[in-house]
């Protein structure tokens, strides 16, 4: 039950996070996710997936959605390196504990079913 809240927790964190300044284009001008493109988009899809796989323990979907999310994140923090605000850097933040969250789950998942049946 705690994995499940903390998944889901994370899940709208992304997608809070989609709304805030990610990159900087001027001087005190920031764009947020829907005004950076099409990539953005992606990401806010993956972080509303990984809260509904969250709720339903789909921990291998989870995984996935995470693993989407941290490659785009970290793509768009290498092409932004010296413009990138601080929800960007948050962004990738919960997008890797995410990540760590559902490979984490599985694991636990997998050894449980295990024990079940050794």
């Amino acid at each position: 039950m705690r994995g499940k809240a903390i998944g889901v927790a994370l899940g709208v964190a992304g997608m809070v996070l989609w709304f805030m300044p990610l990159v900087k284009v001027g001087f005190n001008v920031y764009a947020a996710g829907r005004q950076i493109g099409h990539v953005s988009y992606i990401l806010m899809v993956c972080s509303l997936a990984y809260a509904i796989f969250s709720f339903f323990d789909l921990h291998k979907l989870r995984a996935i959605a995470a693993t989407i999310s941290t490659a785009i994140s970290l793509l768009l923090l290498s092409e932004a390196w010296n413009y990138a605000a601080w929800g960007l850097y948050g962004l990738n933040i919960v997008s890797v504990l995410s990540w760590l969250a559902a490979v984490s789950d599985w694991d636990a998942g997998k050894r449980s079913v295990e024990d079940t049946e050794g």
